[in-house]
């Protein structure tokens, strides 16, 4: 409603300014024909035609003034729609590169805690009655954990060789050692043969305290008679 009173108000005010316009024009052009009636050289003629052309110029550019201004009122910039309070304008989503996803990797397993020995013994495999002779016996340990509670069981190897020396303290026929380290750790024994010839033959067993069966190696020494 209000905008159709505005262009009812615009269309009355350019009638009565064309109404206005005409009458001014009228009246200057009787009065410039009254004033140039009787002059008759070339110079009033051009004044009365660049007076005439310049109303023409005048009355277009009115015109033109008016349907411009009548052009922005039929047509009015649209004013933005005001956003309620409490509510958040919705941004327009930007195209985003999309963010590689890290592949997970599976964690590599620990070792076992548990350590694990090898075991091996030397021994000269003949020897002459009442000589000396050393036995050695290698425990081997390839993890970074100590083998704890470490002992060698003889199996009767000092009631038949008489031991001299050894580098681990001994208890009847079991040699301890306590604890194997990473790394080797050797016991060497020095025994004397017995006065009897013949073939000796023995279970050497490791045990310690971490593993779950003992590791058994065969000694078997030959006594030979003088």
């Amino acid at each position: 409603m209000t905008l159709d009173l505005a262009i009812i108000g615009v269309v009355f005010a350019i009638i009565l300014l064309i109404i206005f316009f005409s009458a001014i024009v009228l009246y200057l052009s009787f009065r410039i024909k009254e004033t140039f009636r009787k002059e008759t050289r070339r110079g009033a003629t051009v004044a009365k035609v660049a007076f005439l052309i310049g109303i023409l110029f005048l009355a277009g550019g009115l015109f033109y003034f008016f349907a411009n201004t009548f052009t922005n009122i039929t047509n009015p910039t649209p004013t933005p729609t005001p956003t309620p309070p409490g509510m958040t304008p919705t941004p327009t989503p930007a195209e985003t590169t999309p963010t590689p996803t890290a592949t997970p990797t599976t964690p590599t397993p620990s070792p076992s805690q548990t350590p694990i020995l090898t075991f091996s013994v030397s021994a000269p495999s003949q020897i002459s009655m009442n000589s000396e002779l050393s036995i050695s016996f290698t425990i081997t340990n390839p993890t970074v954990y100590t083998a704890n509670g470490v002992y060698i069981e003889t199996s009767g190897l000092f009631t038949d060789f008489t031991l001299q020396s050894t580098t681990h303290p001994t208890t009847g026929s079991v040699i301890n050692i306590g604890e194997a380290i990473s790394g080797v750790t050797i016991v060497n024994v020095e025994l004397t043969a017995p006065d009897r010839a013949g073939t000796y033959s023995y279970t050497v067993a490791l045990n310690f305290q971490e593993m779950e069966n003992p590791l058994i190696r065969t000694l078997t020494i030959m006594v030979r008679g003088s």
